[in-house]
Order: C-alpha cells, then sequence, then structure tokens
C-alpha cells in the first residue's frame, strides 16, 4: 500500500481538566467542570489527516499496557494504520495531565524511557520498505538519519517542532531545516530558533534555508514564506475551550491541502480552519473536521 501520510513520532494518552475554578493550594482539592481522557501528540495529526480523506500510517512505539491498547484502538477506529508501529513487550506509558486555568496551560507528564528501543533506526527501516508521499516528524534530536532516508525515497519533508529551548538554540538544527520541505514552528519556536522577537524576521531567516514555512500564531492565524514572498493568513474566529494540540490539527489541515493540489496559502487557510475546530472541545483531534465539513466551508474559491 501507497500512503499518503507517514506520521513518525510517540502517541500519548491526554487527561484534560478544564473550567477550574481555582487551582488547589497544597492539601486542598478542587473540582473542575470539565474532563476528558483521549489521546494526543503524534495521534492528533494522525487522526485528523485521517478524518480528511487520507492514508496514514503511524511509525512509533507501542507497549504491552493498557495505556497503549487504548493508545492502538484509537487509532485504528479513525482509519489510521498501526501496522508500522513496533510493538515491545514491555509498558511503553507517555501519560501527560494537562490544566487549563486562567487562559494558559500547565502539564503534568510521565513518559517510559525509550533510549534502547533505538527508534531512529527502527523508523528508517521501515521507510525503506514503505512507499508514501510526505514524512511528518518533529525536527527532533536523532532524527536526522529518519528525515534523510525518507528524501531518498522522494518524499516530501513536513517537520514540526518540539519545545526543548536548548535543541531549539543549537546550530545543528539548521541541518534538519535544508532537508524540510516544510517546517511549521509556533511563535515562540520560531523566534527561539532565530533569536529574533519579531515573527516576520524570524521567518525571513527561517526562509533562508529555501524551505517553506508556516509560523503558527494561535487564535491570529498563521504567516507564511513562500518563494520569497511573506503572507499572514488570518485565523477563523471561535470560542477557545481547550487549545492542546491544536498546532497538530492545523499541520494535518497544511498537509491535506498541499496533498489535494492546493496553493500554500489556500493550505493554511485550511490548517486554520482545521486548528479552529480542535480548540473548541477538549483534546487535540476530539473536534478536528471531516472532508465532508471542509467541504461545506470551502466551497470558492478552492476546488
Amino acid at each position: 500500500m501507497t500512503y499518503d501520510v507517514l506520521v513518525e513520532g510517540i502517541i500519548s494518552t491526554d487527561v484534560i481538566f478544564s473550567s477550574i475554578p481555582k487551582m488547589p493550594n497544597p492539601g486542598e482539592e478542587v473540582y473542575c467542570g470539565s474532563f476528558d481522557f483521549t489521546c494526543g501528540a503524534a495521534y492528533n495529526t494522525a487522526v485528523s489527516l485521517s478524518r480528511l480523506g487520507l492514508k496514514v500510517a503511524v511509525i512509533g512505539p507501542i507497549g504491552n499496557d493498557f495505556l497503549s491498547q487504548f493508545m492502538k484502538e484509537s487509532l485504528e477506529a479513525e482509519g489510521v494504520s498501526t501496522s508500522l508501529m513496533l510493538q515491545v513487550d514491555q509498558p511503553l506509558r507517555c501519560l501527560s495531565v494537562c490544566i487549563n486555568y486562567g487562559g494558559d496551560r500547565s502539564f503534568l507528564s510521565f513518559q517510559d524511557s525509550v533510549e534502547k528501543l533505538n527508534l531512529a533506526d527502527y523508523a528508517c527501516s521501515v521507510i525503506e520498505k514503505t512507499e508514501a508521499k510526505v514524512l511528518h516528524t518533529s525536527a527532533g534530536r536523532g532524527k536526522k538519519g529518519v528525515i534523510e532516508r525518507a528524501k531518498t525515497k522522494g518524499m516530501l519533508i513536513s517537520l514540526d517542532v518540539g519545545w526543548d529551548e536548548e535543541w531549539l538554540k543549537d546550530d545543528q538544527l539548521s541541518e534538519f531545516l535544508k532537508m524540510a520541505d516544510i517546517f511549521t514552528p509556533n511563535q515562540k519556536e520560531a523566534e527561539t530558533i532565530t533569536g529574533i522577537m519579531n515573527p516576520y524576521e524570524a521567518i525571513e531567516k527561517l526562509g533562508k534555508h529555501n524551505t517553506s514555512v508556516v509560523i503558527k500564531l494561535g487564535e491570529h492565524g498563521a504567516l507564511m514564506r513562500q518563494n520569497h514572498t511573506i503572507k499572514k493568513i488570518a485565523g477563523y474566529q471561535c470560542e477557545a475551550i481547550d487549545t492542546t494540540g491544536a498546532g497538530d490539527v492545523f499541520s494535518a489541515g497544511l498537509l491535506a491541502g498541499i496533498l489535494k493540489g492546493w496553493s500554500l496559502e489556500d493550505s493554511v487557510k485550511l490548517g486554520n480552519y482545521c486548528g479552529s475546530c480542535s480548540v473548541q472541545s477538549l483534546g487535540g483531534a476530539t473536534s478536528s473536521p471531516s472532508w465532508q465539513q471542509v467541504q461545506k466551508v470551502f466551497l470558492e474559491p478552492i476546488k
């Protein structure tokens, strides 16, 4: 089978608390008004792509614990292939507790060590024998070989990046950007990478790697640079309940547009729309749209 997108990365379980009246002091218990238990990280992008009608597979580890089983079943229920995942006979728990309070988010997270699993080598071996149009992954430490292997297979490289201040300031990161076809940091990440506290100037510097760059601006939309031209694409106004994973869902919309032959500008508009859908419920992919929903919104001028 030829996949549209391979999503490489870790799947997490997210426990999300919202509508919190106040933060508890030591020894106190506070009841919140809203709660959900869902999956996150690479799950958000993979599931959102699948809902947009694309053939998607996840490359990543899955353990033998009940959380891993929950994540695997959740992916499969959404039409995402888990056949390329590395099944390991040990617990492989990755869990984040997200606290939405005061207009911001805080996280408590736990992850079993994956250091001995040689995930980069496994991903390279899978990519070597798999046909796909796009590899979507993070520009993280140890991923260079994975990206290079996908590049030699002719895949379009879509790179995101997680928050790791030390790594974002590392000169080695530029080697990843040179291999990317599209790079989608958020504003804080882009400004940290470049050392420039202005998104327009930061995107100009990032674009010198001959990469199409899209900086996610949250409710303000996105800033894109392609062929030396910078343009801001407005976001969609909505009531945000939970922004967890919205950037992952944005990336799914962006890639879906590109794979369907849309211009980068129209693809960014689709990313903005998908991101706006995401924030209207708890969990990144919980309310990510179907292709039928997208068609109702994008009747004109997009085909």
